[in-house]
């Protein structure tokens, strides 16, 4: 089946831009790929790559092959090679210090995938850190940023700093100010995985998923294991609606981890179906191979696929994934993909109410009213209607 989401790659330059980004090319690539970006307009093609942040991913690539930019595009590469260095140094510097305070801390996505797979900081653009510690050293993971210069502040007008709020709704968030005064971004979380699709009582259990991190050699940094680690990145895609901003650079986590690790297909599979997150996981697995061509076995996606999924794929191809920045869904539009991305009828409603003691802990309620007001808050949150703060 044709999907439309797909029908923009008959561009050359989005099409140049994603062969350029990919992990893995093939020995015959290089000198196709030297022809054709000889022939592309380069001002044109840096604007494609630079409205979708690839373009420090294709301009490494380009400079591996010997290539030359125009002097935009190395002004760009530069500075952002530079920022995406900083990032990479401080999160490995607070995971020091957390783990001198008896603190195991993970980096998660694209951070963890600079740190422990791509050595080339600026082939991992980001606009933030997002890291994953155990519930029982929140407070104290809170105390040791503030110390070490991170102002705790959301970006979202939505989120007030209550931290005895955030620890309830499983994350803060926090700002660094660089040396050239931008600001670098911080994400404290204590759950592995959250989504509007997905019942918070069958959330993965964030312990597990420490315990089984590994440590690169050289750093105190945890890294995912494998499978969980390509498991938080689809549900990361997903929770962008694989279209939204970042866009098109978000899937290449997926072709990144699959492309450096021997997955047990077998194992992420009965993790995605302990997690009731198969649709999502299809369209997070599925897209990227269309995109760079990543390695995922037919026989996973026969085990994710459904009725739904082509319908999903055809609700996208209305939005497009090019241009992320540009408003994507309206209020109903993001309503229905969001109720079509939950694997059954079940799943919806234990999203909405998982139960009266997770509904306490989460939004503090002391009797049945605040439980019945707090359910109609959270239903207007699941589908995108929020109050500022």
């Amino acid at each position: 089946m044709n999907y439309k989401l797909f029908d923009f790659l008959s561009d050359e330059k989005f099409k140049l831009m994603l062969d350029m980004a990919k992990e893995v090319h093939g020995q015959d690539e290089a000198q196709q790929i030297i022809n054709r970006f000889n022939k592309v307009d380069k001002n044109a093609f840096f604007n494609v790559c630079h409205e979708h942040e690839l373009d420090g991913v294709v301009g490494a690539y380009a400079y591996s092959l010997g290539l030359n930019l125009p002097d935009e595009w190395k002004k760009e590469y530069e500075k952002q090679k530079y920022r995406q260095e900083f990032l990479k140094e401080k999160a490995k510097e607070i995971c020091t210090i957390m783990d001198d305070q008896g603190i195991p801390m993970v980096v998660l996505k694209n951070g963890g995938i600079m740190i422990s797979m791509v050595s080339e900081a600026v082939k991992c653009p980001m606009e933030d850190i997002d890291s994953l510690i155990k519930k029982k050293h929140f407070y104290k993971a809170h105390e040791v940023l503030v110390k070490n210069g991170f102002v705790f502040k959301f970006r979202s007008a939505f989120e007030a700093e209550k931290l005895d709020d955030a620890y309830r709704h499983g994350s803060s968030e926090y700002y660094f100010t660089m040396p050239d005064g931008d600001k670098m971004w911080f994400e404290l979380s204590w759950r592995a995985i959250d989504g509007r699709w997905i019942r918070p009582d069958v959330e993965p259990d964030t312990d597990g998923f420490i315990d089984r991190s590994f440590v690169p050699e050289g750093t105190k940094v945890h890294v995912l294991s494998k499978e969980d680690n390509l498991l938080q990145v689809c549900i990361h895609t997903a929770k962008h609606s694989y279209v939204r901003a970042p866009g098109l650079r978000l899937h290449m986590d997926v072709d990144r981890i699959v492309a450096h690790n021997d997955i047990d297909w077998k194992l992420f599979i009965k993790k995605v179906k302990n997690t009731h997150v198969c649709k999502s996981t299809y369209l997070s697995l599925f897209i990227p191979t269309v995109l760079f061509g990543t390695k995922v076995p037919q026989w996973v996606f026969d085990e994710l696929k459904s009725k739904s999924t082509d319908k999903l794929l055809v609700m996208l191809g209305k939005v497009g994934l090019p241009h992320p920045q540009e408003r994507k869904f309206s209020k109903l539009q993001f309503l229905r993909f969001q109720m079509a991305l939950y694997d059954s009828k079940n799943d919806m409603l234990h999203t909405l109410y998982p139960n009266k003691q997770w509904m306490q802990e989460r939004y503090g309620c002391k009797n049945n009213v605040q439980i019945a007001q707090a359910v109609i808050v959270r239903g207007l949150d699941l589908v995108g209607i929020r109050k500022k703060k």
